[in-house]
């Protein structure tokens, strides 16, 4: 750093802190010229400093005074703040989201972007129009949805949901228990009121009142049941005569195990908010999501929003509409796919030899363990000091009630560590009966 910063900042700090009091004589320019052994321009470098932000003013002929000021305890800025560790399990069989994602075709459309150089345009508020192109291709294919890519709102991951929810005119919002409660503290931030519903054998249960609902019908989280028919229509005609929102997350619907398009919610009424994201198929720091609004609402955050500017890079917009566009998206589930099934068969195998009870049916990334262990948190908390982590049922329960199935999933863990780890779960398992 210049002396004569040091200098200011030495004469600066000691008028905050009182030292030098409103109205006192500085020391002439040769005495503090002396003082810090500098040329008397350095000095006045320092001293021009301090006259600008009026810390000292100046008589002719008489030399420099304070200003008077206030004393303030003024704390310095580069004090270290301790970052919490984010500890990392050998034997990681949690249902994180996908960690591994290294495609070359996708980096080699960063880079033609780049030296293209249309990503630094501004893109609409609404989300890249070649983007929403591409995801309403993607969805009449793979989801059997015919929507307008107009229809279509780019958004920043699940926290885009917040500028929704202020807009819709209910005080109160419905989550799926079990289930994944993100929303919240989102909800609680906004002064909704938060309620839960269970989940039967047909899916999410039916609300009592109007309300704004949040449910992942495809494969209900973490339970895994897939809503009915039955129970779809029925959310449609609650809807309708309520004049409740459903907000569909269509969570896991990409990774379906030889099955057909199963009917959206959405197809079914116009009172449904779609929400799908990109994280959970791609790799975490793509943060970008999409939902389909009802016309109605569509509208109304069009009112509210349109003066705003998209919160997704534009780089990463295109990037990911040329990989959708191409097929490199399409390839990349179907390999994934691939690989997780391998996966889960390897699972299956060792569970079945170890006659281990499961449930391999319900979710696509994950497999239920029927423990029989009462103490499910001291099951979990031996696991960990044997490098190993897993969730339960128990943990995403609002009520935290007792509950001894264990979702084990399998995205994050390496493949030449599922027979170890599974080793060690079953003779913890073992252990704590």
């Amino acid at each position: 750093m210049e002396k004569y910063i040091l200098i200011y900042e030495e004469i600066k700090n000691k008028i905050n802190d009182g030292t030098y009091k409103s109205y006192q004589k500085l020391k002439s320019k040769r005495q503090l010229s002396q003082d810090y052994g500098v040329s008397i321009n350095t000095v006045m470098n320092s001293l021009n400093l301090l006259l600008d932000e009026g810390y000292i003013y100046s008589i002719e002929k008489k030399g420099y005074f304070v200003s008077n000021q206030l004393t303030l305890d003024i704390k310095p800025k580069n004090q270290i703040i301790e970052q919490p560790i984010k500890i990392k399990y050998k034997y990681d069989f949690t249902t994180s989201n996908i960690n591994d994602f290294n495609d070359n075709n996708y980096k080699k459309i960063i880079r033609n972007l780049i030296n293209e150089n249309e990503y630094i345009e501004k893109s609409d508020f609404l989300g890249n129009i070649k983007l929403r192109g591409a995801i309403s291709s993607h969805l009449k294919i793979n989801r059997g949805i015919d929507v307008d890519p107009n229809s279509i709102i780019i958004g920043y991951g699940l926290e885009s949901l917040r500028n929704i929810l202020r807009i819709i005119d209910i005080d109160n919002i419905t989550l799926e228990n079990p289930g994944y409660h993100k929303l919240k503290n989102m909800a609680l931030n906004l002064n909704l009121n938060v309620n839960y519903i269970d989940i039967d054998e047909f899916g999410t249960k039916i609300p009592s009142n109007k309300t704004i609902i949040y449910t992942t019908p495809f494969n209900q989280f973490p339970l895994g049941i897939k809503m009915t028919m039955p129970r779809k229509k029925e959310f449609s005609e609650f809807l309708n005569k309520t004049q409740s929102y459903l907000i569909e997350d269509d969570f896991d619907a990409e990774f379906r195990i030889k099955e057909a398009n199963k009917t959206p919610i959405f197809s079914l009424s116009d009172r449904v908010i779609f929400f799908s994201t990109f994280s959970m198929t791609m790799y975490p720091g793509l943060r970008i999501s999409y939902f389909i609004l009802p016309k109605e609402l569509r509208d109304k955050y069009i009112l509210h929003y349109s003066g705003y500017s998209s919160s997704i890079s534009n780089l990463d917009q295109l990037a990911l509409a040329e990989y959708i566009r191409i097929g490199y998206y399409a390839s990349h589930i179907n390999k994934l796919k691939k690989k997780y099934l391998n996966k889960r068969l390897l699972i299956m195998e060792i569970l079945d030899k170890y006659n281990i009870s499961y449930d391999d049916k319900k979710n696509y990334l994950s497999i239920l363990i029927k423990t029989n262990v009462k103490n499910i948190d001291l099951l979990i908390d031996n696991l960990k000091k044997r490098d190993l982590i897993i969730s339960s049922i128990k943990d995403y329960d609002e009520k935290n009630l007792e509950n001894d199935t264990l979702i084990l999933g399998y995205t994050s863990i390496n493949d030449n560590d599922i027979k170890d780890g599974l080793d060690i779960l079953i003779s913890e398992i073992n252990n704590i009966k």
